[in-house]
């Protein structure tokens, strides 16, 4: 079995009169360049709107992972014609096959038993399958699924475990510890904090937001205080040379805080994914992250935002919104165009997805508030063509062509998270030449 064995990456994507691979301005690499590295071979394809929901999500988290040098993407094309396959290469920023090696293409589906579309197979260094799972481990954890391995992926899933376990005391609490401390030198048992919303606030002294950020949450944090609110906010100071300058600064603060060069510090950091400063961690009552960083909620509305948790943000929101729509016109998704045309627009998007002539059958979408239809279709609209429905936290999306095949599925989106089914690589007899669907 493929997934069984070792490739040898020359053999496997070269061809008889050909060792190397191309970019999308027409530069050719060899192939032996990709010797020891880990390879994504990506089979997609410009007429698969779930391909073109994907190849943005890989293409950032192959950026970063590109820069390093162990890490290449080869795109092995399902494109119908080649002027399509280069609109849509165009796109990327990885290596491709050309597309006029059918018989290596050809090969490499049939050897990873690609039946669908988008798909991901990772290679490792060695050459040994590391996943055929590649697009759902983009999906679900982005670039942190590298190097795409069933080790890398448990711990990932004994993180977020462990994160459905949290409690404040799981989180500040360590083998030598159990207190906080406050601003006059006395420890604060933290099973006091327990029942409260907690802010861990990511901060250095003498780091200019942090500074000037403070100043704003000293006084969010006065008010809802003298509301009576339930909060309180727990310093986790990122700064471990001067534990005099620490105290110093920390004095003027309201709230408790971590002990000077805590351990926890910088597990917390690495813990709650913090990359920036100033962050401010919201800890639910249930001891469970209700919102990553809140800061820039704080900038914006105050203590209009608290609990400073995203569904209250959409309430604060929504008077502004109501008077920006009836200000703007409200962006159509228009089916009929040529092209895959997206403009983000204050906040909202014009899609039009489509391609050959509208026929009569096409249908339009309207965008309402936080609910967006799109009708999909391209050339004349055949009975099988579904409409695409995004409705937050939830979108579906299916897949266009002249004639949908049986084997086409639907795109999931909850919340964040997106799960890409595939469009059939095999075609039933009544299906036409698909339109690009990729172009923009």
């Amino acid at each position: 079995m493929a997934s069984d064995a070792v490739h040898d990456i020359n053999s496997l994507v070269s061809s008889k009169d050909r060792d190397f691979l191309i970019r999308n301005n027409g530069d050719q690499v060899k192939i032996s360049s990709l010797v020891g590295k880990n390879v994504g071979l990506y089979f997609s394809a410009s007429w698969c709107i779930p391909c073109c929901l994907f190849t943005p999500k890989l293409a950032k988290v192959y950026e970063p992972l590109a820069s390093k040098s162990d890490f290449e993407v080869i795109f092995i094309s399902s494109d119908r014609d080649e002027n399509s396959f280069k609109e849509y290469f165009s796109k990327m920023p990885w290596l491709s096959i050309p597309f006029a090696d059918l018989e290596t293409k050809k090969s490499l589906k049939k050897l990873f038993n690609v039946n669908g579309i988008p798909h991901l197979v990772v290679l490792d260094a060695k050459g040994k399958v590391s996943t055929e799972e590649g697009v759902d481990l983009v999906v679900e954890y982005g670039v942190d699924a590298y190097p795409f391995t069933s080790q890398q992926i448990q711990a990932l899933v004994d993180k977020e475990a462990k994160k459905m376990n949290q409690t404040i005391s799981s989180l500040l609490v360590s083998k030598s510890r159990s207190y906080v401390v406050s601003s006059d030198g006395n420890q604060i048992p933290v099973s006091e904090l327990e029942g409260k919303l907690i802010g861990l606030y990511f901060s250095m002294h003498g780091h200019k937001l942090c500074d000037e950020f403070t100043q704003k949450l000293i006084e969010a944090y006065k008010k809802l205080k003298e509301k009576g609110e339930n909060f309180e906010i727990v310093l986790i100071s990122l700064d471990d040379k001067d534990e005099n300058l620490f105290k110093e600064a920390f004095k003027t603060m309201p709230w408790l805080a971590l002990p000077f060069k805590d351990e926890k510090c910088q597990e917390l950091k690495q813990y709650l994914e913090v990359s920036d400063i100033p962050s401010l961690v919201i800890i639910g009552t249930d001891g469970k992250t209700s919102n990553p960083n809140a800061v820039e909620l704080i900038n914006e509305h105050g203590i209009d935002a608290y609990p400073f948790a995203p569904k209250k943000i959409e309430g604060v929101d929504e008077v502004s919104n109501t008077k920006l729509e009836s200000e703007s016109p409200k962006p159509v998704l228009v089916c009929g165009a040529k092209d895959l045309d997206l403009e983000k627009n204050k906040g909202k998007v014009k899609v039009s997805c489509c391609s050959g002539e509208m026929s009569k059958m096409d249908e339009g979408a309207k965008e309402e508030k936080l609910n967006v239809t799109v009708s999909c279709c391209s050339g004349e609209t055949s009975k099988n063509e579904k409409e695409v429905e995004e409705e937050k936290p939830k979108v579906k999306v299916s897949c266009c062509s002249d004639v949908m095949s049986k084997n086409d599925e639907k795109v999931e989106e909850k919340k964040s998270k997106v799960k890409v089914s595939c469009c059939s690589e095999k075609t039933s007899k009544n299906d036409k030449e698909e339109k690009d669907g990729c172009k923009g």
